[in-house]
């Protein structure tokens, strides 16, 4: 066979080869063509795919929108109260370990905050042990831990602190350990900033200066007693109403300046009237079962 031969040969096998996959292929026309979108088809779904796009854009923003709403706004997700009668004392530990102690017919009320932990003091007297991480860069993530008294406000900065309310507006706060800033509600001033044994009360929407403060007496109700460093009469008998209930009369004027001093347990008053004849020029005379008059000598 010569050249010419094979080169004619060669081209007959190309030409039934591609005649033969032209024929199979002509075969599956009627199954593949129908899933073959047409050009209307591509353009609908590209548009479909891009309002898809931009859905899950719109969604992924109003769930960012949200998120920020929630945080700005501090949504409470637990509230509860603890109050304490005339002589009692409670204390409570809240979830983060942080306890409040209260001291006799007093009234709080907390609000675990998605940034913050607030507590109201509407009545009474409470100490504070504030829990705080150990590690310093974990603290930064901490809740706020802040008490309001009336018109004050006292923001823990670390670690434990008693707050006591003498009317609806007035307050005083004490620290004990750490530091807390101390402000009025609302008002733009700077906060006023207490170490431990510094004390601080306002008037009305105005705040003292900070003072020296005798820790013993401050905490002494939490372990049963009361402490007196030099304290007017009135006072010392308006201490132990806290609590119980009497009534005590005093006859001479100038008594209310008479400075009492020591150390009393506070649900035992009459130990105090039956003590008070022996360190004072008194006469001291229970007159009824929860009456008494104090008298000169």
């Amino acid at each position: 066979m010569n050249s010419m031969d094979h080169k004619k040969l060669s081209r007959h096998a190309k030409a039934h080869s591609l005649h033969d996959i032209q024929r199979m292929l002509a075969s599956f026309e009627d199954d593949i063509l129908p899933n073959i979108a047409s050009k209307d088809e591509i353009l609908h779904r590209a548009r479909q795919r891009q309002l898809k796009k931009k859905a899950a854009g719109a969604s992924a923003l109003a769930l960012c929108g949200l998120l920020l709403g929630t945080y700005c706004y501090n949504p409470a997700y637990q509230q509860y109260e603890l109050a304490t009668a005339r002589g009692e004392q409670a204390s409570i530990r809240l979830r983060d370990g942080s306890q409040i102690m209260l001291n006799t017919d007093s009234h709080v009320r907390v609000q675990e905050r998605l940034r913050s932990r607030e507590i109201t003091l509407s009545r009474g007297e409470a100490g504070f042990h504030v829990a705080h991480a150990q590690h310093p860069l974990l603290r930064r993530f901490e809740r706020s831990f802040q008490v309001s008294a009336g018109e004050m406000l006292i923001i823990d900065i670390g670690t434990v602190f008693n707050v006591q309310k003498h009317s609806a507006a007035d307050a005083s706060v004490t620290v004990l350990e750490g530091e807390v800033a101390v402000g009025i509600q609302g008002a733009e001033a700077p906060l006023i900033h207490l170490i431990q044994g510094q004390s601080l009360s306002n008037q009305q929407r105005r705040l003292n200066a900070p003072a020296l403060a005798n820790l013993d007496a401050v905490q002494a109700w939490q372990t049963g007693h009361i402490v007196f460093d030099r304290t007017p009469l009135p006072a010392a008998l308006k201490n132990f109403q806290r609590y119980a209930d009497f009534n005590v009369q005093i006859q001479d004027a100038e008594l209310k300046d008479l400075q009492i001093n020591g150390q009393f347990k506070i649900h035992n008053y009459q130990h105090f009237m039956q003590v008070l004849p022996y360190v004072a020029a008194v006469r001291v005379e229970q007159t009824a079962a929860k009456e008494w008059k104090i008298a000169k000598k």
